[in-house]
């Protein structure tokens, strides 16, 4: 089966690339635009042939998509990020895995690029290898966004295509995705197709589906879980930096029933989910999941309780749910001062938009009560 068109690229094919990607106007535009967002006019040219003379240097001895993955994405970018737009980032459970085997990371997904930044970072450091990272074909919106993605290990998802189609897709990227852990590297994808807006981090089945979808006719379904482990892992950002927006893409929806997304929205999101305050951000990694399922809706279940169960609860979370249920039950998580902050972030907002933010910082106090109360 011929994997081109969905694989990242190989270190055969990344001078080609490379050389393309330092010398595209709109990325030169948009690493200004991330490190000098405030810049005169009459500075804009000098900066923008500085920037790219310092690509030209931090690229000169790149030779293997690991060196670009390690000093450019890493180091020049997501090192960057968690200096300047977080409160230090932390995480849980590694000591569960095995370094020299290799998983199915699944998360839940709050941000289009910083969720897999994030993971890849704590993974990094903590010895593992880069893992291949999902990206649906929607943020495929340029050459250079495709070059960059596929550089950093990206996989291509093929998504809003005809049913037959689909299925044929869903087949080769499931057969591509054995094929890596059979080969010796690791995947990271997201528990569903699009963010959850709305704080409630709910698996789609369809994804486990497409997994096993190649190996159906090989394995059972317990089989296929022990070969390829998979591991969920709850990423909570204790500020969100496109909380405003997403209100606002929620409340559309509830008022007319639809959102129209604008022309690069996506993009736009992508941009402001770099340079927006995250506060503390914290990755917190279940042990692979074994034992028996009957079907992925079983999994699902069992992937969204483990990963509800480990989210990290931050002080902005039970603000906003003691305030919605206009209550005290967790005063004690918080001060006065804490609302007072927090509630300025929303002061322009309509009481209707401002409610259903408040919402997305509460469902995940929600989600992990309604497994107490289960329990």
């Amino acid at each position: 089966m011929d994997f081109d068109d969905i694989r990242p690229y190989t270190d055969k094919e990344l001078p080609v690339v490379l050389k393309k990607i330092i010398s595209n106007k709109w990325l030169l535009e948009g690493v200004r635009k991330l490190y000098f967002p405030k810049l005169p006019k009459i500075l804009i040219k000098p900066i923008d042939v500085i920037i790219f003379k310092i690509l030209v240097l931090k690229t000169s001895g790149i030779k293997t998509t690991n060196q670009f993955r390690k000093k450019i994405s890493l180091d020049l970018l997501v090192k960057n990020l968690v200096r300047n737009t977080t409160a230090g980032i932390s995480s849980t459970g590694l000591g569960n895995l095995d370094l020299k085997k290799k998983y199915i990371f699944i998360s839940n997904h709050r941000d289009i690029v910083l969720d897999a930044a994030f993971m890849i970072q704590v993974l990094y450091s903590y010895g593992f290898n880069f893992p291949q990272i999902a990206f649906g074909d929607n943020l495929m919106i340029n050459e250079v966004i495709t070059d960059i993605i596929r550089s950093n290990n990206g996989i291509i998802v093929k998504r809003n295509l005809p049913m037959r189609d689909q299925i044929r897709e869903s087949l080769k990227l499931s057969a591509y995705m054995c094929k890596v852990i059979d080969e010796g590297s690791s995947i990271w994808l997201a528990q569903r197709e699009g963010r959850a807006k709305d704080g409630l981090d709910n698996t789609n089945p369809a994804v486990l589906k497409m997994l096993y979808l190649s190996k159906r006719k090989e394995m059972k379904y317990s089989e296929f879980l022990e070969r390829y482990q998979i591991v969920p892992v709850a990423i909570s950002y204790e500020y969100d930096p496109l909380d405003r927006s997403k209100g606002w893409s929620i409340y559309r929806k509830r008022i007319y029933g639809f959102h129209i997304k604008r022309k690069f929205e996506d993009l736009i999101h992508i941009s402001s989910g770099l340079k927006g305050y995250k506060g503390r951000v914290h990755l917190a990694f279940s042990k692979p999941i074994l034992g028996e399922f009957k079907n992925e809706k079983e999994l699902a279940v069992f992937l969204d309780e483990k990963i509800h169960k480990s989210y990290k609860l931050w002080k902005t979370n039970y603000m906003a749910y003691d305030i919605l249920n206009k209550s005290n039950k967790y005063n004690s998580k918080y001060t006065n001062n804490d609302v007072s902050k927090f509630l300025k972030r929303f002061k322009r907002l309509s009481h209707s938009i401002k409610e259903i933010v408040l919402e997305t910082y509460a469902n995940p106090v929600k989600s992990l009560e309604k497994y107490k109360i289960e329990n």
